[in-house]
């Protein structure tokens, strides 16, 4: 139980140092996208995070994981845009706020129905 733990919370601080990284980069695609694409790219990335999050806190005993879990990812994401306000070529978004946030939700929230065994099957 304890290696379940610390498994998933070496993953999911992993995975936000990913997105940090990738947050300081000036021009992380070379390439323009889409208009509203950058917005689905949010909202995956920060759903997976969501999920990571979840999972740890479930697998912790904590028994408001979805509520705990949508709060901290998405106060991961308030402070991702404003570490993107001084990120050269980069700016802070309130839209990606809000699909950080819905990635959030829906990440966690799928922790309640979906285990982690079941996706990686």
């Amino acid at each position: 139980m304890k290696t379940k733990i610390i498994l998933g919370l070496t993953v999911t601080i992993s995975y936000m140092a990913l997105i940090f990284y990738f947050s300081s980069l000036s021009k992380p695609i070379k390439y323009e996208l889409p208009y509203g694409v950058d917005k689905v790219i949010h909202l995956i990335e920060y759903a997976i995070l969501g999920f990571l999050i979840g999972y740890s806190l479930k697998n912790s005993g904590i028994r408001r994981y979805v509520l705990v879990g949508w709060i901290a990812a998405s106060v991961y994401g308030i402070t991702d845009e404003i570490h993107q306000s001084f990120v050269l070529m980069r700016d802070a978004s309130v839209f990606d706020v809000f699909a950080d946030g819905l990635g959030s939700f829906a990440g966690v929230y799928c922790n309640k129905y979906f285990s982690l065994k079941e996706i990686l099957r």
